[in-house]
């Protein structure tokens, strides 16, 4: 996998909130859709809101709703508000980025980095809102 599991249920729960962006979602019902453990997703969920792309209320009537447009929060956006952004700029064969690749690249170098340009163009070229029909699809799948 290209990012962590934390990115992934963070996509997933964000795609969750874009398709219920009329109400406010209990992280119970984002766990329970999308097959996320709720403790971990309720830490994504605070962090998310903590840098501002969540609204969060406390309480029983309260939950999490998107706070920015889906149209414009790529899935680039969430990768780097998570801290991912990092592993797109190690090296395939080693664990730190290559330093030396103008002097001394590694035989699949120049390969990998058209590749990791290609994934990250898609990924800050795919919004939240691209997701949910993605989402939409999954979840009319698992109700048949």
């Amino acid at each position: 996998m290209i990012y962590s599991d934390t990115v992934r249920y963070a996509l997933l729960a964000l795609a969750y909130l874009a398709m219920h962006r009329d109400r406010l979602v209990k992280a119970d019902e984002i766990a329970k859709a999308q097959n996320i453990p709720k403790p971990f997703l309720s830490k994504i969920l605070h962090e998310l809101a903590r840098r501002d792309i969540l609204h969060s209320v406390k309480g029983p009537r309260g939950g999490f709703s998107l706070k920015v447009d889906p149209e414009k929060l790529t899935m680039w956006d969430v990768v780097s508000l998570m801290g991912e952004d990092y592993r797109f700029q190690a090296c395939v064969l080693m664990p730190d980025k290559c330093e030396t690749f103008n002097t001394n690249p590694c035989v699949v170098h120049h390969r990998w980095e058209k590749l990791k340009k290609s994934i990250v163009d898609f990924l800050k070229s795919t919004t939240i809102a691209d997701l949910i029909s993605v989402e939409e699809r999954h979840l009319t799948g698992m109700l048949s």
